[in-house]
């Protein structure tokens, strides 16, 4: 991008001949820096990993409203970048809340476990006092100090093991959470450049899981989110031990899989049986005193995935994923309920619909 000194002649210049700056010109979008540079980020974030399915949605319909209209005011300007920017503050605010609702989860928990060792911490301490106050030979009283310190180590190992379980696993699923998946990926990534261990990430999404919770109810779209947590986790331990499987919720109606190791050669077969399962489940809603009220509802879930082997960038951990969740993507464009493969050669890249579509 190149600017002028004059603020009323700075021009962004595009390459030539490319497609989106064909597209402007013909639209008549202004040569000012603003108005293009706005456009060329309304594109670009809706291939960011970080954004929601649904913030990425908004962000194409925004782009797609704001050329139609054909208007480039001042005024219209000032809309379309206020919009923008609240699509992108949602995510703030919802990871805010969840971030939030997990911290409290997780103190709560931690409590429990603190209190249910406080009665076993305070009976060790009864015993070493008397222990002391034996009158026992004195290397007597050393064994059993010993032997209750190494008691007090058992508990407080207990309770740390206890704290890394809970902070790295998913409280409504009980799958691993995203801070779980982010040190798996990284060590995936370790191994994969250190010894060549195959690397892959599938990336799933439940498809219109809002609308489901708009006709259900939250406490439903809950329940949903574990029957379909329940289903991947089966399909996906089938065949392989749990250290070449990690199933994660990577947030709200995201799961991914990493695959490492024989795994990896099954991602198609286990992202296949995934949707089979789902096309053949019968989800039965039934309203809190258990009666059922609707029988045969229908899930469906987009898949996206991509292999280590194929991504050629310094950061491979983030590049992996934003590969995985283009695929993922695509597969939502094309109209959901399908499995789309990522690929890339030299700097081009790619999609390969593998099977699926069409939401039930």
């Amino acid at each position: 991008m190149l600017q002028s000194n004059n603020t009323s002649e700075r021009i962004c210049y595009f390459e030539a001949g490319h497609k989106y700056c064909d597209l402007f010109e013909r639209l008549g979008v202004p040569r000012d820096d603003r108005w293009r540079s706005l456009l060329s980020c309304l594109r670009s974030t809706q291939k960011y990993s970080y954004y929601s399915q649904d913030q990425k949605k908004a962000i194409a319909d925004l782009f797609r409203t704001t050329l139609e209209s054909a208007c480039f005011t001042e005024e219209r300007y000032t809309v379309v970048l206020r919009k923008y920017q609240g699509i992108l503050a949602s995510s703030y605010a919802k990871r805010l809340e969840e971030a939030l609702k997990e911290s409290v989860d997780l103190a709560t928990d931690f409590r429990n476990s603190v209190y249910a060792h406080k009665g076993a911490v305070e009976g060790l301490k009864e015993k070493s006092v008397a222990a002391v106050r034996s009158g026992a030979d004195p290397e007597e009283v050393i064994a059993q100090l010993r032997s209750t310190f190494e008691e007090v180590i058992a508990v407080l190992k207990e309770d740390a093991e206890r704290l890394d379980l809970i902070c790295k696993t998913d409280s409504l699923t009980g799958l691993f959470n995203r801070r779980a998946f982010d040190e798996n990926l990284a060590s995936g990534v370790a191994a994969w450049q250190c010894s060549s261990t195959p690397l892959c990430l599938l990336l799933l999404d439940i498809d219109n899981l809002k609308d489901f919770n708009d006709q259900f109810g939250h406490r439903i779209g809950d329940q949903a989110l574990q029957t379909f947590s329940q289903i991947m986790q089966d399909v996906a331990h089938r065949h392989h031990k749990d250290a070449e499987i990690r199933c994660c919720r990577f947030g709200g109606d995201e799961f991914a899989i990493l695959l490492l190791g024989d795994a990896v050669a099954d991602v198609v077969a286990i992202a296949q049986s995934i949707l089979s399962r789902l096309k053949t489940y019968e989800f039965v809603i039934r309203d809190p005193k258990g009666r059922i009220v609707r029988r045969d509802v229908k899930m469906t879930v987009s898949c996206g995935f991509a292999y280590a082997a194929d991504i050629e960038c310094a950061n491979k951990a983030e590049a992996l994923l934003d590969a995985a969740d283009s695929a993922l993507y695509e597969a939502k464009g094309r109209g959901r309920n399908m499995i789309v493969q990522y690929s890339q050669k030299d700097d081009d890249c790619g999609f390969s619909v593998i099977t699926g579509g069409g939401v039930a």
